[in-house]
């Protein structure tokens, strides 16, 4: 049985979710461009945390979306997303 969700919800869910899509897309841009600047350490550092992110925490949400609370795939990828937005929230930026 699945639960219905009203349409604000879901709509908040994917804003909140392409805003983690930017995120994510600056970073890797801002990655990129240390790894044509000679920054190799720094972008190894980088990749490492952005796949332990994504083991860590992105796959953890959306298993859990899928399986336990039964919710559709796009929904789980959503949620998944606006998860790392509100991870994003968390961080202290300098």
């Amino acid at each position: 049985m699945r639960n219905e969700e009203p349409s604000e919800s879901i709509t908040i869910i994917k804003s909140d979710a392409k805003k983690a899509i930017w995120v994510l897309l600056i970073l890797n841009v801002f990655v990129a461009l240390l790894a044509l600047g000679g920054e190799r350490e720094f972008v190894i550092v980088a990749i490492f945390v952005q796949v332990a992110i994504l083991l860590l925490w992105l796959l953890p949400v959306f298993l859990y979306q899928v399986l336990i609370r039964k919710q559709d795939l796009a929904v789980s990828i959503w949620r998944a997303l606006a998860s790392y937005k509100d991870l994003m929230g968390q961080v202290q930026w300098p």
